[in-house]
């Protein structure tokens, strides 16, 4: 470096000895901005394999109605440009323990479990509610509290979702309870739970009215997606 400073201190008395300009130092090319990380939804159709869940109807499982809406939600979310990954994408068991630890490594903007129930009316949106008297504070995560410090951040967007569906005039409400895995993830997560409008629970096999659930929740999500993508802030 220093020999070729010297070199070009030689060249500039050069010119200006010989009456001419010298030229301007060459600025160095820019160094160009690192890639900006996309939003990735992790899309989590609950139960699955040697786990039904509820039976909806004499011919219905929960299990089925849950991957079928984690489908159409993944084609929604797709359409408008957000970027997302079923955690169950077949007819496979996994337990919760599993799907927190697969949804930890993943590290998604936003964790969604998907659930379906014959009872209520509409949509319900959950967060975590984690057990009272947890402690972070050693070397190790606690894993039944692992949801405490990104809680503030699911609820904001809880709000927001439910908000923003009820837009559309669907029965929708927020709610807070201890559903597995919630308490264990890391990153922002809710738990959406779909229940028939009419009392018939073979409505929930329609496709005409998941179509409308996911496109509700879509519309939700890719609204608060620049915030999702920076992460900054206890509100989307």
């Amino acid at each position: 470096m220093r020999t070729t400073n010297t070199a070009y201190a030689i060249f500039i008395s050069a010119c200006v000895a010989w009456g001419q300009a010298a030229p301007a130092p060459v600025a160095p090319p820019a160094v160009p901005a690192p890639a900006e990380k996309p939003v990735l939804i992790l899309i989590d159709p609950a139960h699955g394999g040697s786990d039904p869940g509820a039976l909806l109807t004499p011919s219905v499982s929960e299990k089925e109605v849950t991957l079928a809406v984690a489908r159409r939600l993944r084609e929604e979310l797709t359409a408008r440009g957000i970027l997302c990954q079923l955690l169950r994408d077949n007819d496979s068991t996994l337990s919760t323990d599993q799907r927190a630890a697969m949804a930890n490594a993943s590290g998604p903007a936003l964790y969604i479990a998907l659930h379906a129930s014959s009872l209520g009316s509409g949509v319900r949106v959950f967060i975590a509610l984690l057990p009272a008297g947890g402690d972070d504070h050693g070397p190790f995560l606690n894993w039944d509290t692992a949801q405490a410090a990104a809680l503030s951040r699911s609820k904001a967007i809880q709000a927001l979702v439910v908000a923003a569906v009820q837009k559309t005039r669907f029965p929708t409400r927020a709610l807070s309870a201890p559903l597995a895995p919630l308490n264990n993830l890391k990153p922002p997560a809710l738990a959406i739970e779909i229940s028939p409008t009419t009392g018939d629970a073979s409505q929930l096999a329609s496709t005409g009215y998941q179509q409308m659930i996911c496109a509700a929740v879509a519309n939700a999500i890719a609204s608060i997606a620049p915030s999702l993508r920076t992460g900054t802030g206890s509100h989307p």
